[in-house]
């Protein structure tokens, strides 16, 4: 981010902590990505195996962690014992900040998905990188992205009809997969259909068969061992309706 940019920033969360235009939010954004490679140097890192468990339900609540590598999966349990899916982090993403602010235990549980490396800051490093300026930024816009990914994903499950919540959560992986020139993208680590079905609250038979309707229309495309091909255009379509 240029000096222009920094000073326009500044300016605008000083007044009133509200951006006077778009080209603010998008400078202080890209600062912030930029700064997030900063983060490992302030925790320690742990090497963890597939489906090795990093934290559980009643862990007591000591630390945060940023994904460096691998995929992540947080989930928590329904009143009914029923697993629910809170989120599929990848490098660069923060989980286990909602336990450390509001209770003592944890009330979720965190597993590997795949052999994955991830930074774990104890409550001396949260301090310490809170306490500079570029690192209270950071935690913020992740913190804030986290939020609300959450909100999202409530609105979703509340009012959403099954293939349209499972439209939106093929989109949201299609901003991580790779550009094709006829405008699809591939996932390479997306979610197995146990993995969808817990994230949009619905059983894994639905999740199959809507995914053969969505591949039948032309949505997206996938064949066994392979990665998913999503149609990004095509399925907002169907998100929208």
């Amino acid at each position: 981010m240029d000096s222009e940019y920094r000073d326009e920033v500044s300016a605008a969360m000083t007044q009133s902590f509200t951006f006077r235009s778009h080209k603010q939010c998008q400078a202080l954004l890209d600062f912030i990505r930029t700064g997030r490679t900063q983060l490992p140097e302030f925790g320690r890192t742990l090497d963890v195996e597939g489906q090795e468990i990093i934290y559980g339900y009643g862990d007591p609540v000591n630390s945060l962690y940023l994904v460096k590598s691998g995929e992540i999966r947080t989930s928590t349990l329904s009143s009914e014992g029923r697993e629910l899916v809170t989120g599929l982090h990848g490098p660069g993403d923060m989980f286990g900040q909602f336990c450390l602010c509001q209770q003592h235990h944890r009330n979720e549980q965190a597993m590997a998905t795949e052999p994955s490396e991830v930074v774990q800051f104890g409550v001396e490093e949260i301090i310490d990188l809170a306490a500079t300026r570029d690192g209270a930024l950071i935690m913020l816009q992740l913190f804030c992205h986290r939020i609300s990914s959450l909100e999202e994903q409530v609105a979703q499950l509340a009012f959403a009809k099954v293939r349209t919540r499972l439209a939106l959560l093929l989109l949201r992986l299609a901003e991580d997969g790779e550009v094709q020139p006829d405008g699809s993208r591939i996932c390479h680590d997306s979610p197995t259909h146990e993995e969808m079905a817990s994230s949009i609250n619905t059983t894994r038979e639905q999740v199959t068969a809507l995914l053969a309707q969505f591949r039948s229309a032309g949505y997206i495309d996938y064949h066994r061992n392979t990665p998913i091909r999503i149609y990004p255009d095509r399925l907002q379509e169907v998100a929208d309706s």
